[in-house]
């Protein structure tokens, strides 16, 4: 029952708007307006919890550029502020009895013994010397993974709340774009490609109208990944696609020879803007740019996992003055530009296990759901995976979290929906199920 959680929550999102004032009152500047960011998010996330996600991805991104500047430790700062007030929010409605608990899934155990797994390395890493702030940083790097996954798990509990979630988050990405994508530089593509798949298996199930606006908003966001000019971003939607077509079944498809006749309509519209001309003369730069001293990078890193292969140096490794060829002398590590690369020098062995046990999990049980949206979002999993050969984002994997939590989700309710149809079917009269007297 969902009545007796108005009016505690007005007093509370009112009592929410008072702190606001008081905070930008005594705290003026960055720190008060961030405040002011996680207390009205707070209430948000109160009222409509499936929210979380979207408002945290997409928001995050665009109030961590404004408030950080672009410095990357304020931009992760807000990301982690609007999760703790998702987290805050849904303690409240549980302490309201307004919240069902979290949706289990196949994967629950691998991402809890990955949260274990962190906190042990942390206590080794610190144990061995490595400085705090850089186990901090490099634990976030593993945790992301988790975090988001039980984020999803615990707020996307319905198919009501999913559809909410991926509608809010389909709109806001279009805006989003829509006001980058001719801005000079490079940019984009992970947000975009995030709903690629999931508007593809739609294109291929909607029709008329619907099916129009479906294929001109995944014919955009095709564009605007293939405008990003991040190779790793490329690798991703490429082998997505490249799985989509061979497991999807006729419906799969059908969206995907839709989506991308609308990707070339809407490519040839987007190239009368000058700034999308001036963008889409970098994208040959983006094939022929080099690795740089990223290969060198990562030697440095494959050697620490050499000396301790099995549990890796301990979060916050990091390897000082080297000199990285066509680069500087720096400080190499605890981070490494190949995500793989991280987790072998930091976890060695036994932390990559942990980490792919549950993403490969729920890989296989999205593959083996040839028509339903699991597949599309299994096969992103799978692209995001052969892209971390060579990515890692400053902010995390945390679509490697995300997604399996939304495979595993989507194929949960799609059981529940075949089975309830199933349930509710007339018999079959004898002659039409071959059965006679």
């Amino acid at each position: 029952m969902r009545v007796p959680i108005v009016a505690p929550t007005v007093l509370l999102t009112g009592g929410g708007l008072g702190a606001v004032v008081t905070v930008v009152t005594l705290l003026p500047g960055p720190v008060g307006l961030a405040a002011s960011v996680g207390v009205l998010s707070w209430g948000v996330f109160l009222l409509w919890p499936w929210t979380v996600l979207p408002v945290g991805i997409i928001g995050g991104a665009v109030v961590g550029v404004l408030l950080s500047g672009g410095d990357v430790r304020g931009y992760i700062a807000v990301k982690v502020l609007l999760l703790a007030a998702g987290g805050a929010a849904l303690a409240v409605r549980h302490w309201l009895r307004v919240e069902t608990p979290g949706r289990r899934t196949a994967a629950d155990l691998g991402m809890l013994s990955l949260i274990g797994v962190t906190v042990v390395a942390a206590a080794y890493g610190l144990a061995v010397g490595n400085l705090p702030a850089e186990v901090l940083v490099a634990a976030y790097q593993v945790a992301t993974i988790p975090v988001y996954f039980f984020v999803a798990t615990h707020t996307l509990t319905t198919p009501r709340r999913i559809i909410s979630a991926g509608i809010l988050y389909v709109a806001l990405a279009g805006v989003f774009s829509a006001i980058s994508v001719a801005a000079p530089g490079r940019h984009g593509g992970l947000i975009t490609l995030m709903a690629i798949p999931a508007l593809i298996w739609l294109a291929g199930r909607l029709a008329g109208w619907r099916r129009v606006g479906v294929l001109l908003l995944g014919g955009f966001f095709a564009v605007d990944v293939l405008l990003a000019s991040y190779r790793g971003i490329w690798l991703a939607a490429a082998l997505t696609v490249l799985i989509m077509l061979v497991r999807g079944g006729r419906t799969v498809r059908a969206g995907l020879a839709a989506t991308a006749a609308a990707a070339v309509a809407v490519a040839a519209v987007l190239a009368l803007q000058p700034g999308v001309r001036e963008r889409a003369g970098e994208v040959t730069k983006g094939f022929e740019q080099s690795a740089g001293y990223r290969g060198v990078e990562s030697a440095v890193g494959l050697s620490v996992f050499a000396d301790q292969p099995l549990v890796g140096a301990g979060l916050g490794q990091t390897t000082r003055d080297i000199y990285l060829s066509g680069f500087t002398f720096t400080d190499v590590g605890p981070v490494y530009h190949a995500f793989y690369v991280t987790v072998l020098a930091n976890l060695g062995l036994v932390g990559l296990l942990f980490v792919l046990w549950p993403i490969v999990r729920s890989v296989r049980v999205g593959l083996g759901d040839r028509d339903g949206i699991a597949l599309p979002l299994a096969a992103l999993s799978c692209g995001f995976l052969a892209a971390a050969l060579f990515a890692a984002p400053t902010d995390g994997h945390w679509e490697l979290g995300l997604l399996p939590a939304l495979t595993l989700l989507t194929a949960h309710h799609g059981r529940a929906r075949r089975r309830r149809l199933a349930r509710s079917a007339p018999p079959l009269a004898p002659v039409a199920s071959g059965v006679t007297a």
